[in-house]
């Protein structure tokens, strides 16, 4: 009678490993699944929130040029025999886009003057400049300082540097020429509410225009050298993508 059912209690026992084998598994299978399912939602959010950054700015910015003007300086002593000062004011501004938290690339226009002075040939002599450049920066986002970032930006443009000379010998005319010029930049940015940020950054303008001319003529031995180091304050406001 036993031997009759020994066939009926294997079956049922193999039928109960079965089942518990499959069950282990399923539940194995949802553990995995929830296990990986806050991180792929976490991987989604972190790039949305990259691809978030990216933005179009529009920029005002204030900086000081301490430039070269060797011959300007030398060449045109002040009523006193000391050199005019040839520090400039600049007033720019710039807009661009913001591809992602490491690049973004713009374009901007700057103005600069010097102080205008009294020398012993004029009673009035000025060095006005523009600055029309393309710009390129590299940033490197700090993650002990959320929403501050580090970076290193070049622009690159034309140059034009006038002098404005009032009763030179009883005329007034003006001196002028451009070059291409060159400027890189070190700075940090840091991100505001609101879509609002500021950027601080020094740097170096290479800028020497060597053709200066009076009336189609060309100056001999004489440039207008607008080479120097730059510190610039800037504030941005960007329109999200």
């Amino acid at each position: 009678m036993i031997m009759h059912r020994f066939p009926f209690y294997l079956v049922f026992i193999i039928f109960l490993g079965t089942s518990h084998v499959v069950g282990k598994e399923k539940n194995e299978s949802s553990s995995i699944v929830e296990m990986n399912t806050p991180a792929i939602q976490d991987q989604s959010k972190n790039e949305q929130s990259e691809s978030s950054m990216s933005s179009i700015y529009l920029q005002f910015n204030i900086s000081g040029l301490y430039s070269w003007l060797t011959d300007w300086k030398n060449q045109n002593l002040q009523t006193n025999g000391t050199s005019p000062s040839t520090k400039s004011i600049i007033f720019g501004g710039e807009c661009g886009y913001i591809i992602n938290k490491y690049v973004q690339i713009g374009f901007g226009y700057e103005y600069f003057f010097t102080t205008k002075v009294a020398t012993q040939l004029a009673t009035g002599d000025q060095i006005n400049s523009t600055f029309f450049y393309g710009s390129l920066k590299a940033e490197m986002p700090l993650e002990s300082v959320t929403n501050l970032s580090l970076f290193i930006g070049l622009d690159i443009g034309s140059v034009t540097a006038t002098e404005v000379l009032e009763n030179y010998y009883g005329l007034d005319f003006n001196r002028a020429g451009s070059t291409t010029g060159y400027r890189v930049m070190l700075g940090a940015q840091y991100f505001l509410i609101d879509n609002w940020s500021i950027m601080a950054g020094g740097g170096y303008l290479l800028g020497k225009v060597n053709n200066v001319t009076v009336d189609g003529r060309i100056m001999p031995n004489y440039s207008l050298d607008l080479s120097g180091f730059t510190i610039k304050f800037a504030v941005n406001y960007h329109f999200p993508l």
